[in-house]
């Protein structure tokens, strides 16, 4: 039973911990979208074997090597060694998987001539050597993992049909993967001349290596995926066409055009989305900038907020706007905020000499990560916070100067996004560009005589979450055609569950997930000497004088600096398990706990749900446990703190507590 605090005097509010409680321990694997064990490949990593961590790392991902490099990392912001030790920061999850997909992903042959050992196939369940004591299961993986995909694919009486998969995004090549996979005939229609959608055209050359990228395209195309480039659905083919020659259509064409503010002077020529910049300068054609840039940044909702507050006057905007203002979504800002960043940096590898970027919140507030905004600021990029843009100012026609205002605070005091102007504080910044990185819309012309499609009022796609399947039958969506923009492993976790809901309606038979989970003694488990000192290092980058043009900034780890970056990982599906009939209570595990995680308290003092209820009443035999005079002892324990050091393990004289490593696997099959 585990500690979850005080609820009265001497009442100690518990939670019996089931499965679900467990893979909710692993916060790193419970935190991505696609489920990636990020425990399982860094503690690989951490032994030396990098061809097992990049096997876990790519199961649920077939874009591992483009998150390596760009992903947003749900993971890291979820990892408990941010909450623990001196330094408290997570490990370095994103940069570590980089590391194993350049020695095994497709790009290690390039990287790594003649060095790159071919991949095995990863069975879940196996057995690997984790050093001295440290022995379990490999990984936990999760529903559309390969194994599972190559099960389905071999059940006897399926059909193979033919899906029509619209975009090379992210979300699209993830589902024509996993549809390959299953069996399926797949080819890919693309507007533009290559692949990749937004992961491409939205995201500056100097941060991804796009050799590396198309080999991974490349490996998905091996399966039997075909790509059609330069192919408009709705121009060069209509939508109804694909409807009527495929048992299915995914959309997953994502969002290319980019919002406009609609304030005074945005129609003046030097006033272009941040999109546009970005999708020219990826393309290779020639773009000119004027030498004093703006970059409007801070997500969607801050824009709606700052234009609603215009609207109604500034002095009044902070309560007559509150009705309006829709709650945050951290993802969509953070993807803003990230593109206000590219875009300051992409100019100044055009030649501007003054770029500015602008947001509403504060240094504390801003949901970009310090790493990025402190490249941003070695490279000469001021960042402006708490600024609203009021109006632009043109001379003939063109950008002369931004009118901004000062922002009293972005959230009100229930933690709502509700912004806060300064009367009086208006000023004008000399500018000859304002780029706006203020969000991206859909593009819906495809669905030109599909109005049996329906669209949300935020002029989405509407689709069921859990299928992808859109209000006709055999057409399914996802990723930021259906969500708005989000992270690019949040596109991923899309494509997958169309795959499978695309599945579900080509056979005609619902699927089913069902949970098996194995537990595995550690004997004599313990961390690596002294480290909760081991310190979080920055990724290795150019030098600031050499980042120019279209080279990669982050040159990533090198193996020993990424193994003892991996020996920072608290191992948290490692568990403290307790044989209550072998406990003296001695109360040597609470002495010796260092972090006063364990407690042994009357069972009277227990408090939670009917599930304790029957777990006191079994171990009763029966009788009612609803007196306070329950003749138990409990061990209770704050799993928020414990850092798995084994040293109650240690010390206990009856054996009466193992460190034991839990893992999950989830199965699919059919239900009927």
């Amino acid at each position: 039973m585990y500690q979850g605090g005080i609820v009265e005097e001497q009442k100690y509010r518990v939670t019996v911990p089931d499965a679900g409680y467990y893979r909710g321990l692993v916060k790193c694997q419970a935190a991505c979208p696609v489920l990636t064990d990020a425990r399982g490949y860094i503690q690989a990593l951490a032994r030396g074997d990098y061809e097992l961590g990049y096997q876990i790392a790519h199961d649920p991902n077939p874009l591992s090597t483009a998150c390596g490099m760009i992903c947003g990392a749900p993971c890291e912001a979820a990892c408990r060694r941010g909450d623990i030790g001196p330094e408290r920061k997570p490990v370095a999850i994103r940069p570590l998987k980089r590391v194993l997909t350049e020695r095994y992903g497709p790009e290690a042959a390039r990287r790594l001539p003649g060095g790159r050992v071919t991949s095995r196939f990863l069975r879940a369940g196996s057995q690997v050597g984790r050093g001295p004591g440290r022995a379990g299961v490999d990984f936990s993986p999760a529903r559309w993992s390969r194994e599972n995909l190559a099960a389905l694919a071999k059940a006897p009486g399926r059909r193979k049909g033919k899906v029509a998969v619209v975009g090379a995004g992210p979300s699209g090549l993830t589902a024509a993967h996993d549809l390959a996979l299953l069996g399926h005939a797949v080819p890919i229609f693309e507007a533009g001349p290559k692949s990749g959608g937004m992961m491409r055209y939205g995201v500056p050359v100097y941060r991804v290596d796009w050799e590396a990228l198309d080999l991974e395209v490349e490996a998905i195309e091996a399966l039997g995926v075909k790509f059609c480039y330069n192919t408009r659905i709705g121009v060069d083919i209509p939508l109804r066409r694909l409807r009527q020659d495929f048992d299915a259509v995914y959309l997953g064409t994502g969002l290319m055009s980019g919002r406009r503010l609609s304030i005074e002077g945005s129609d003046l020529d030097g006033v272009i989305p941040a999109v546009d910049l970005l999708l020219n300068y990826n393309l290779g054609y020639h773009v000119e900038l004027g030498q004093r840039v703006v970059v409007i940044g801070g997500g969607d909702v801050a824009m709606d907020a700052a234009r609603t507050a215009l609207r109604l006057g500034l002095a009044g905007a902070a309560n007559q706007g509150q009705d309006s203002a829709s709650p945050p979504d951290p993802e969509a800002q953070d993807e803003a905020v990230q593109t206000a960043l590219d875009v300051a940096r992409t100019a100044l590898r055009l030649g501007v000499a003054d770029v500015r970027i602008i947001a509403l919140e504060s240094w504390e507030e801003l949901p970009a990560s310090r790493m990025e905004l402190e490249e941003a600021l070695e490279e000469g990029i001021q960042i402006s916070p708490r600024h609203g843009p009021t109006r632009i100012l043109g001379r003939d026609g063109r950008v002369c100067g931004l009118e901004v205002i000062d922002v009293a605070s972005v959230f009100d005091e229930t933690g709502r996004f509700n912004p806060r102007f300064v009367p009086g504080t208006e000023r004008i910044w000399e500018c000859d560009q304002v780029i706006l990185a203020i969000g991206q819309a859909a593009d819906l012309g495809m669905l030109e005589g599909a109005e049996d499609i329906q669209v949300t009022p935020r002029g989405l796609v509407a689709i069921d979450p859990e299928t992808g399947q859109t209000s006709v039958a055999n057409v399914f969506a996802g990723g930021d055609l259906a969500h708005g923009p989000r992270l690019i492993i949040h596109a991923v976790r899309d494509g997958h569950l169309a795959a499978l809901g695309i599945e579900e309606f080509i056979q005609g038979r619902a699927l089913k997930t069902s949970l098996t989970t194995t537990w595995t003694e550690i004997p004599n488990h313990k961390m690596p000497e002294n480290w909760l000192n081991y310190v979080r290092t920055r990724v290795p980058s150019l030098p600031v004088d050499r980042r120019t043009g279209i080279s990669q900034v982050e040159l990533g780890y090198d193996e020993e600096s990424a193994r003892y970056q991996a020996l920072r990982c608290l191992e948290c599906g490692i568990n403290t398990v307790f044989d209550g009939t072998k406990c003296i209570l001695c109360n040597g595990c609470v002495d010796v706990c260092p972090w006063d995680c364990l407690k042994i308290v009357p069972a009277a003092s227990l408090s939670g749900d009917e599930v304790l209820e029957g777990v006191l009443a079994a171990a009763l035999d029966g009788d009612n446990p609803d007196t306070e005079e329950i003749p138990l002892a409990a061990m209770i324990k704050d799993d928020s703190i414990c850092t798995r050091c084994g040293l109650c393990a240690q010390r206990c004289p009856t054996g009466a507590i193992t460190m034991e490593a839990f893992r999950f696997q989830e199965r699919l099959e059919y239900a009927d």
